[in-house]
């Protein structure tokens, strides 16, 4: 008795199209693992780089993703009596909040909201503050993001602010000259131990891809054993 492989053609026109789909899915997937490895690699090296000003980064720049967590200084009058909170942010496991406060660029390129960083609710409630004094400090470039499904919308009238959102920032602090960014206060920002507290960018994203490309690949394995065996006839000697 001997075995011979004998597909048929309808099995084989609808099995083919299906495996080209799955390792078409893998490879797309092994090529977005690559590009979100350079893109993590890209930002963690940009936020060690050295602060510069911000005209500077913005002149060497095409386009702001170029300089999107890049290190940069900021000088200009800073409206703390403006200030908004930012709801819903964690440091040290603890929830609370961040403080943002308009920043009127010195430069004159308008005004840039800074995340000046974590507070506690209690503190972020009951922070005042004179009116806008001039400051210089360190931060990292970032951008502004759409929101996911989820996140409630932002109730200016409240104070209540649950992203970044340059437009309605501005309207609520009455003020003008959008950048199309904002800068994250870094660690030195402040005095150890003194609120609020900047960070450094987390630049770490979510990175499946490798796990997507082996299903798709495994699919695609299992789909060529299932039409081998199901083709695999006895032949009578």
């Amino acid at each position: 008795m001997k075995m011979r492989f004998q597909p048929t053609f309808w099995a084989t026109a609808l099995a083919l199209p299906v495996l080209i789909v799955l390792i078409v899915l893998g490879t797309w997937q092994v090529q977005r693992l690559q590009w979100k490895n350079e893109l993590i690699e890209t930002r963690a090296a940009r936020v060690g780089d050295a602060p510069v000003e911000i005209t500077e980064a913005l002149a060497g720049a095409d386009d702001l993703a170029d300089i999107e967590y890049r290190p940069v200084t900021v000088s200009g009058r800073l409206r703390n009596d403006r200030a908004m909170i930012l709801l819903n942010r964690v440091h040290d496991s603890r929830v609370g909040g961040h403080l943002i406060a308009p920043l009127e660029l010195a430069s004159g390129l308008g005004t840039v909201m800074i995340d000046r960083g974590w507070m506690s609710l209690p503190e972020l409630r009951a922070y005042t503050a004179v009116e806008g004094e001039p400051v210089t400090l360190d931060g990292f470039v970032r951008t502004y993001t759409v929101p996911g499904y989820f996140v409630p919308e932002n109730e200016p009238g409240g104070n209540n602010w649950f992203f970044m959102h340059e437009d309605e920032m501005l309207a609520a602090a009455n003020l003008s000259g959008p950048v199309g960014f904002y800068v994250q206060a870094g660690p030195n920002a402040t005095p150890p131990g003194v609120y609020p507290v900047g960070s450094v960018p987390d630049v770490k994203l979510r990175n499946s891809h490798l796990e997507y490309a082996v299903t798709w690949y495994a699919l695609a394995a299992v789909l060529v054993v299932i039409f081998v065996i199901f083709h695999w006839k006895r032949k009578e000697t």
